[in-house]
């Protein structure tokens, strides 16, 4: 075991996580709160989508193709199967927002046994349309007798989700700009669906994999949460005031 880590350091730093995390998920929870707005779809799509007034939207034939083709990825693969046609205007969508946490397998190696531990990033979460969090699409995907127009709606709102916030640049400088930055990735299980993540620019880690072992024997759980750097607090940056200072220095 890394002489670095003891279980006593490992309480103190879940202690500290959880109290950065009340501050950091409460803000950034009210940063998407605010925000929601930005995430509109028909303002993306027009009237690609049904539902309201009628928006004529600069380029929202090109965001719907560019959504048709996504669609036409990812349903023809594993885990889906859904037919490959989408046609507009689509039904209309979700437009509040929630946080998901993001969890995962980590196999702990020990020196005599090894573990799955069911791992929680506790400062980076999915950012989903309400009602469409990845585990209830996970459930879906599970259930042997599931609605193929159900399992559509969960895939079209990833998909426009995805298109919402790679058409506007803006709005990922925004939130990297209040230190949480928006990412795009894959989750298991859900093939190549795009899944729109928002972190804290903090990050968290694992300690050795004999601690995490020895602490979930301890603890009585198969289960762990990643924990703070905190040299990173120490290393959050101001773009504005970076910017402005090199100018001041040319």
């Amino acid at each position: 075991m890394d002489e670095a880590y003891t279980i006593q350091k490992l309480l103190a730093l879940r202690k500290l996580t959880r109290a950065i995390g009340d501050i950091v998920c409460n803000q950034m929870a009210e940063y998407v709160t605010t925000l929601t707005p930005l995430f509109r779809q028909k303002a993306i799509f027009g009237d690609n989508l049904q539902g309201g007034s009628k928006e004529q939207v600069k380029g929202a034939d090109q965001a719907f193709k560019e959504l048709q083709t996504l669609y036409e990825t990812v349903v023809v693969t594993k885990p889906f199967h859904l037919p490959k046609e989408l046609k507009s205007p689509l039904i209309p969508m979700t437009g509040t927002l929630e946080l998901a946490p993001v969890e995962y397998t980590h196999l702990a190696k020990g020196a005599s046994e090894s573990r799955e531990i069911a791992v929680t990033r506790p400062f980076k979460s999915v950012l989903a349309n309400s009602g469409y969090g990845p585990r209830r699409l996970a459930g879906l995907l599970n259930d042997t007798s599931r609605n193929n127009g159900e399992l559509q709606q969960f895939v079209l709102h990833y998909l426009a989700m995805h298109v919402v916030v790679s058409r506007q640049s803006g709005l990922r400088k925004l939130f990297d700009t209040l230190h949480f930055p928006i990412e795009i990735g894959r989750l298991p299980g859900f093939g190549e669906l795009p899944i729109t993540f928002i972190a804290s620019s903090i990050s968290t880690n694992l300690p050795p994999d004999e601690l995490i072992i020895e602490s979930t024997e301890l603890s009585g759980k198969n289960a762990f949460e990643e924990i703070v750097d905190v040299g990173d607090i120490e290393q959050l940056r101001d773009p504005l005031k970076e910017r402005l200072l090199d100018l001041i220095k040319n």
